[in-house]
């Protein structure tokens, strides 16, 4: 028997070759994400033991501030005078004090470097005096002596076509101004760190340009021979005052190590989401597949059977040939993946996250967990196909063909139903409660939906077939009610062949309902918030992303043109003990400009000791006006401020309202995110952005844009990550299509007889072509639709289970049109070689199949 099966696999290695590209295809999906994320992770790993291996002891504060909604820590600085105390200690080599803050270089063309908002960070340090205790290390030029020299990154010197020698202007927490570029360095063997763009300073420069009077942010040390790193930490943190924590340089690479693993954990979970769509829609794909090419050999099992072939032995030659698909499927599949590796990281790139990688890094456990997954998802795709097989009477060896009477199923109308309405209801009980939990549970009630609907889609497929095809009889007359026919006539396989489709373009559709609703909800804010005519956009979000100098909007207020202009600044503190995003506004303009409906009190009284919260907060923790609220800052740590507001509208400032004079009094580095401008009576739109330009043209961040503009490019960051988000469910809506292309390979096969006997009487080729083709748009639309009403559904169910107020559902109607006609498009393409095949079959040998 397993002689049989070997030549079986042979002899229909044709009919088999496509269910070795839907698992080589996942596979490579699932392989490729495991090996850039381990490549990225040792990438890093190893950079960072490498450039702090001279360092043996670090100083910090130990008033830090945990990051809300993933962002990072913000910790304190310390004094600079600590340094000098350090040097004096016993076992001590050297020392040194160092900064690091928002700093942003522009290039030669004008154009700020990098993205700090969604792309990697942009820093401004000193330069190290001590090579041990400097992770940087020139490759030209030299150290910068002056106060007007700098170095930077050699990636940044490429990406803005600098050179030793320039001058560059780099923005800070002050004006904008103008360095020398003294030299070039690099990260270890990296251009930069992780995608980071560093300018450095001197000492001196940098405390003025980044940092405060007599602060630093660490102070590293190195100690002398025959002095462990322990022995020195312990040394040093027996001097240190309250608030100040001392580390090994192996606790901080570490932490460092650590902290880049949990960063890069979003990443992987990313990557993974679409690698597991891409293997559902490769299950079905294969599980059709067999299905088909187990219906036809039915003959072939029922003639074993009659020879003495037991049930088991067909049961297990379909089990044989299903495991060695599997496992040659995987093993391309992972060479495939070192293929995909570089494809997502250019196609993460083309879309602004620039993520470094080493050599490539093929681990044990990517191996074993491809081999397994792919051979585990083929092994299930054929036991449903293999059981069947098995149940073949010798008998039906006379038999023309199978009757597919999945149609007529009531245990599968019935357990589809059931499904359905047990999934519609754990979503409607889920929406009745809140947070990230109900959107789990909802998500869970939409699952079962999808499955029910797959459940039904044998059940549907025949009249669905019949209303989709229906235009078709009338404006391709023949052809197009044989595509019909053959659609409906066979409605399981029609049904198992569009289930990948649904799948992908339900994920698609979601995403797309998902975007139009984020788009339209901020048109919906900004007009009911914002009552300026114009924004000043930095492209940061503020606090350690860096931004708009607080003077731009003091030099704005100054226009005659303006009648007030006010900042958005973004923190991080802590209240009750967890972090939260808090923001500053200046009480005289901020009001003029955005509307926060204030209910109770007023934004007047905030003063330096006065605090806002939104409505939702304030009834959270019982607070009204006049309540103390105890705020936890990482530089000044805690202090009492009294309730001045309470206000109904959050979605621009976030649950927390500080004065800018608090906020200035408590965090050192100050910036605005954001500016928003009114202009004085009777003056045109055209004269104030004349008027606003000429100030905000020494600042190269900002962006001045009307409230249209603002809506536009607010839209366009939702795109881009819409964007990505489609470029990577292309792979599996690949996999779908040509899990249609294949199904109607083997049904041709199938109906070779039948299509023979068409040609016997008239149909010509194109005829038969076209009908081909047709079938495969009638397959392509159906899962269109299906996946539609799925996106539509969870879209709706992710919007209410979010935040009703907050978010906006919105039917996009326009681009969900757009996806039927490519869906229709792509079912053309993926009838085009089934169609050639058809058209090429001989008459009289396709009449003498039996």
């Amino acid at each position: 028997m397993f002689k049989v099966t070997l030549k079986g696999l042979r002899a229909h290695a044709r009919r088999l070759i496509s269910t070795l590209l839907a698992v080589f295809s996942g596979i490579a999906f699932l392989a490729g994400t495991m090996m850039l994320s381990d490549t990225i992770g040792k990438t890093f790993d190893d950079l960072f033991a490498d450039v702090y291996q001279g360092t043996d002891a670090v100083v910090r504060s130990s008033g830090v501030i945990e990051g809300s909604f993933g962002s990072d820590d913000v910790r304190g600085r310390i004094d600079a005078s600590l340094v000098d105390k350090i040097k004096d200690l016993d076992g001590v080599a050297e020392v040194e004090g160092s900064v690091q803050s928002y700093a942003q270089i522009v290039g030669k063309d004008g154009e700020v470097l990098g993205d700090p908002t969604q792309g990697p960070p942009t820093f401004g340090s000193d330069w190290p005096e001590f090579q041990d205790l400097n992770p940087f290390h020139l490759v030209e030029g030299d150290a910068p002596q002056a106060d007007d020299e700098v170095v930077i990154d050699r990636r940044s010197a490429d990406d803005g076509d600098i050179a030793v020698g320039d001058r560059i202007q780099v923005l800070t927490k002050d004006r904008p101004f103008e360095v020398t570029v003294s030299g070039i360095a690099k990260f270890g063997d990296a251009d930069s760190p992780g995608g980071a763009s560093f300018v450095m300073f001197t000492q001196d420069a940098a405390e003025q340009h980044l940092a405060e009077p007599g602060k630093v942010d660490t102070i590293s040390g190195a100690a002398e021979s025959g002095v462990d790193q322990a022995e020195l930490r312990d040394r040093i943190a027996t001097e240190m005052p309250e608030g100040v924590e001392v580390l090994t340089g192996a606790e901080l690479t570490d932490e460092t190590q650590s902290n880049i693993a949990d960063a890069l954990k979003f990443f992987t979970i990313f990557l993974g989401v679409f690698a597991g769509v891409a293997l559902v829609v490769s299950v079905f794909s294969i599980y059709n597949t067999f299905s088909i090419v187990v219906a036809q050999r039915t003959r072939e099992m029922a003639l074993l059977r009659a020879v003495g072939a037991s049930r088991r032995q067909v049961l297990g030659s379909i089990f044989v040939e299903a495991t060695v698909l599997g496992v040659v499927a995987s093993l391309l599949g992972i060479l495939g993946g070192i293929v995909m590796t570089g494809i997502l990281k250019s196609l993460l790139k083309a879309f602004g996250v620039d993520i470094p990688a080493g050599g490539l890094v093929l681990k044990p456990r990517t191996i074993v967990i491809s081999l397994v997954v792919g051979l585990i998802v083929t092994l299930i795709s054929a036991v449903g196909p293999a059981v069947r097989a098995s149940r073949v009477p010798p008998l039906a060896a006379i038999r023309d063909v199978a009757v597919d009477r999945a149609a007529r199923s009531r245990l599968r109308l019935v357990l589809g139903i059931v499904v359905v309405l047990l999934g519609i209801g754990a979503t409607f009980s889920a929406l009745s409660g809140s947070g990230s939990s109900a959107l789990s549970a909802a998500g869970g009630g939409v699952v079962l939906v999808l499955i029910g609907t797959i459940i039904l889609g044998p059940i549907v497929a025949r009249p669905l077939s019949r209303v989709i095809g229906a235009p078709l009889r009338r404006v391709r007359g023949v052809t197009g009610h044989l595509a019909e026919e053959n659609s409906a006539r066979n409605p399981k396989r029609t049904a198992n062949a569009a289930a990948a489709l649904l799948i992908g373009v339900g994920v698609v559709g979601f995403f797309t309902v998902l975007s139009a609703s984020l788009k339209h909800s901020i048109e919906t804010i900004l007009d009911r918030t914002v009552t300026g005519d114009f924004v000043i956009d930095s492209g940061s979000f503020g606090g350690s992303t860096g931004g708009l100098s607080p003077e731009l909007a003091a030099d704005l207020n100054e226009l005659p043109e303006v009648e007030a202009a006010s900042g958005l600044r973004f923190g991080q503190v802590e209240i009750d003990g967890s972090g939260e995003f808090i923001t500053a506004v200046d009480p005289t303009t901020f009001d003029q400009i955005v509307n926060t409906e204030v209910k109770e009190g007023s934004l007047d009284n905030l003063g330096t000791d006065g605090i806002a919260v939104f409505t939702d907060k304030a009834d959270s923790h019982h607070l009204k006006v006049g309540d103390p609220v105890s705020v936890r800052f990482a530089q000044t740590g805690k202090h009492t401020f009294r309730v001045a507001a309470i206000y109904d509208r959050s979605e621009l400032v976030g649950n927390y309202l500080l004065s800018t004079d608090a906020y200035a009094a408590n965090v050192p580095d100050q910036f605005d995110s954001q500016v928003y401008v009114t202009l004085a009576s009777g003056v045109s739109m055209e004269d104030g952005r004349k008027a606003i330009e000429s100030k905000a043209d020494a600042y190269p961040q900002a962006k001045v844009q009307d409230q249209d503009e603002f809506k536009s490019s607010q839209a366009g960051q939702v795109n881009q990550i819409l964007g990505l988000v489609y470029a990577m469910l292309a792979f599996a809506v690949l996999i779908a299509l040509m899990g249609i292309a294949n199904t109607l390979s083997l049904s041709i096969h199938e109906r070779t007889r039948e299509l023979g006997l068409l040609r016997a009487v008239g149909m010509s080729r194109s005829q038969l072509r076209s009908s081909v083709r047709w079938e495969s748009v009638i397959i392509a639309v159906f899962g269109t639709l299906g996946g539609l009403g799925i996106a539509v559904f969870f879209g709706w169910v992710a919007v209410t289970a979010a935040d009703e107020e907050a978010l906006t559902f919105t039917f996009p109607v326009a681009s969900l049109l757009v996806i039927v006609i490519l869906a229709a498009l792509a079912g053309i393409l993926a009838g085009l070689r089934p169609a050639r095949r058809a058209a090429k079959l001989d008459i009289l040998k396709a009449i003498a199949t039996e």
